[in-house]
C-alpha cells in the first residue's frame, strides 16, 4: 500500500492544465510572437511612409472622382431648368381676328402655316377656332 502515489488526482490536473495551455497556443507561434501580436494589436495600426502616401492618394482620388460626379449632375440639373423654349408673349383676340391674322402679325417674315400650327400647340387647340376675348400664347417675333 505503500506503493501508491499519495496525491493521484493532483498528478491528473496537472496534465490536464499543461494539455490545454499547449492546446490554446498553436506550436508554430512561441510566446515571443504572440507577445508582439498583442501589443501591436494594443498600440494600433501603424503605417509605413509608402503605406501612408498611398492612403492619402486613395483618399484624393476618391474626392475627386466626388467632386467631378456632383458637378455633372449639377451641370445637368441646371441645364434641365435652364431650357425655357421659345420666347412666347401673350395676346388677347380681338373681334373677327382668326389666328391667320394674329400669325402675320406676331411674325410677318415666317410662313403663317407654320405660326399658326404654333399657336396651336402652344395653347393645346385642336381645329377649333379662337373667341374674341381669349387669351393666347404666341411666339414672340425676335
Amino acid at each position: 500500500m505503500a506503493l501508491a502515489a499519495p496525491f493521484p488526482a493532483a498528478a491528473r490536473s496537472d496534465r490536464s492544465r499543461s494539455d490545454r495551455s499547449r492546446q490554446a497556443v498553436p506550436r508554430s507561434t512561441s510566446r515571443r510572437s504572440t507577445e508582439r501580436l498583442s501589443s501591436a494589436a494594443s498600440a494600433g495600426l501603424r503605417l509605413t511612409a509608402r503605406g501612408r502616401l498611398a492612403l492619402i492618394l486613395a483618399s484624393v482620388a476618391f474626392l475627386a472622382l466626388a467632386i467631378m460626379a456632383s458637378a455633372r449632375f449639377t451641370a445637368e440639373a441646371s441645364a434641365a431648368f435652364g431650357t425655357t423654349g421659345p420666347a412666347t408673349a401673350i395676346v388677347v383676340v380681338q373681334p373677327g381676328e382668326t389666328l391667320w391674322q394674329i400669325a402675320q402679325t406676331v411674325a410677318p417674315q415666317v410662313d403663317p402655316r407654320e405660326t399658326v400650327g404654333t399657336i396651336r400647340e402652344l395653347n393645346g387647340l385642336g381645329h377649333e377656332a379662337v373667341q374674341p376675348g381669349q387669351s393666347i400664347v404666341v411666339p414672340a417675333s425676335s
